[in-house]
């Protein structure tokens, strides 16, 4: 491929050296040119037709040949990013897209690593260019609409990859699985969060194990959202699961096993050890009441401040205003008074769930006082723990399937790679093209032949010089 690729540069420095000979003629006859006629130079060229066409004909297969073998042999690469954020320059994560990093160093040193290949990435990195189809337009930068983003990368391998013996579809193959395993690891979605360990579950209080598992169903829960805001019809093709169906079997999970759970830990007042599980619900119970008083010390200030307006102040005003659905109505102006109505009630609420907490860890403490530590509910407890984190693993795994699922469907899998398929018409106009330019200087070297032969024949013979002039001169005037 190294040949066919150079064939093409012989034949272009072949052309230039015609154009440049062509030139050199032109100047060397153009005194001869107004005397004789042009046209008797045309005429002449009758006879060499064949020869003229016989040479365009191996030029142009000369050049259809290398061209079309090295476009095969060496295609570009389109590479395609299909997710949503693409269009806004982002990463499926939201975070800046950066071209520069498909054909980054680390890329270049997994593909080397990859297909054993014997060069450097800075050698590596010579080989390959990226280009978008915007380059070609003339963007103006003043104008924001006209600013676009591209979405679709061409990627070339030069075919002097043949030199450290491999071919550039091969790398092109190898950059594309690498860059994509790097893009999918370091800038898609991150579902790690759907790992759930119970590791620390070893050695918990059965109550604190209750809300251990409620905050892994609500990793799982958290997740789906983002998921189901962007298609919330999309089912999966075996379980036939919904992004909304998960779900409402997660919230199920949290509101009905896991509350069974609880009751029946607090029926029978079940700790791993009684004492320091009721002494670290006072020292609870007593950072809690000190955070309650402070929200009612804060509403407490609001009210006050309510009660020294004065009732002229308070007044609000009613304006003229259009929704969003363009229809009228009256709005009604905010006054410091309203301010601290809402923080008031803000604070009466934190204060009042403060204290249902406390309750609930009184009520607790309680229980597990007068617990009869029985080995049966133990044994019971035990096992319904497993059995949960049974059923989270579950609901773990359907999530994770689902959203595979998902991306696969829908983001076709974030990027896709083909190749630029080559076209033996455009090639061969192309090579018609560059035929009909270097028959230009052939045929009119062709057509300046006669007539440089004729200057060339119109010159004194290089024998005679001064000296032979002043001889004949001399044999003339003796005579």
């Amino acid at each position: 491929m190294i040949f066919a690729s150079a064939v093409g540069l012989v034949l272009t420095l072949c052309m230039v050296a015609a154009y440049l000979w062509l030139i050199r003629r032109l100047f060397q006859v153009k005194a001869a040119l107004p005397v004789l006629k042009l046209k008797d130079g045309l005429g002449r060229l009758k006879g060499t037709r064949t020869r003229l066409a016989v040479l365009g004909a191996l030029f142009f297969l000369a050049w259809f040949g290398s061209q079309f073998s090295v476009k095969v042999w060496s295609p570009d690469m389109l590479m395609v990013f299909n997710y949503e954020e693409a269009a806004r320059g982002q990463n499926p994560n939201v975070t800046r897209f950066n071209e520069s990093g498909i054909l980054a160093e680390p890329i270049l040193e997994e593909v080397i690593q990859r297909g054993d290949l014997e060069l450097t990435t800075e050698e590596l990195a010579g080989l390959l260019t990226i280009s978008t189809p915007l380059d070609a337009e003339k963007l103006d930068a003043e104008q924001e609409s006209s600013l676009k983003i591209s979405t679709e990368y061409w990627i070339h391998c030069s075919e002097r990859a043949a030199l450290y013996h491999t071919q550039p579809k091969t790398v092109l193959n190898l950059l594309a699985d690498a860059y994509w395993e790097d893009f999918v690891r370091n800038y898609a979605e991150n579902d790690s969060v759907l790992d759930l360990s119970f590791d620390e579950l070893e050695g918990m209080e059965y109550l604190d194990a209750k809300d251990y598992l409620e905050m892994q169903a609500y990793k799982l829960k958290n997740y789906l959202p983002a998921y189901s805001s962007q298609s919330s019809s999309f089912r999966a093709a075996d379980g036939g699961e919904t992004f909304a169906s998960l779900s409402k079997k997660i919230d199920n999970f949290v509101e009905i096993e896991l509350e069974r759970y609880g009751a029946f830990v607090l029926e029978n007042g079940l700790s791993l050890d009684r004492n320091t599980y009721q002494a670290r619900m006072q020292f609870a119970n007593r950072l809690l009441d000190t955070e309650r008083m402070k929200d009612m010390a804060a509403h407490d200030v609001r009210i006050e401040a309510i009660d020294m307006y004065n009732a002229y102040m308070t007044r609000f005003v009613l304006i003229p205003t259009y929704d969003e659905d363009r229809e009228f109505y009256m709005s009604k102006t905010k006054v410091g008074v309203d301010y601290f109505a809402d923080e008031a009630k803000e604070h009466l609420e934190s204060a009042t769930e403060l204290l249902e907490e406390m309750e609930h860890n009184s009520y607790a403490s309680a229980q597990v006082g007068a617990g009869r530590r029985a080995s049966s509910a133990r044994a019971q407890a035990d096992r319904r723990i497993e059995e949960l984190k049974t059923e989270l693993e579950g609901l773990s795994d359907q999530c994770r399937e689902l959203c595979a699922a998902y991306v696969r469907e829908k983001r076709d899998g974030y990027i896709q790679v083909c190749f630029r398929t080559s076209s033996a018409l455009k090639t061969a106009a192309s090579a018609l093209a560059m035929t009909v330019l270097f028959a230009a200087p052939v045929g009119g070297l062709y057509i300046l032949k006669p007539f440089y032969q004729e200057c060339i024949n119109s010159r004194p013979p290089r024998g005679r010089g001064k000296k032979g002039r002043a001889a004949e001169n001399r044999g003339e005037a003796a005579s």
